[in-house]
């Protein structure tokens, strides 16, 4: 399954300083939003040797992060 999910925070946004969006690799230090699936009755994310994520982050603060 992958999981994508769009917001902007505004606290981010660095059109003077970035000319195009870059990719970050330290999630633990951007906050994500905390997703759930309503009426689970049991789920569970699947751990590997490296992570399956990718995040991105705009000049104007939007970001883009996906979770397989």
């Amino acid at each position: 399954m992958y999981l994508r999910q769009a917001w902007n925070d505004p606290r981010l946004a660095q059109s003077d300083i970035l000319s195009e969006g870059i990719r970050l690799y330290d999630w633990d230090k951007i906050w994500v939003p905390d997703t759930f699936f309503r009426h689970d009755l049991g789920s569970w994310v699947h751990h590997q040797t490296v992570p399956n994520k990718l995040m991105r982050l705009s000049k104007d603060g939007d970001i883009w992060y996906v979770m397989k």
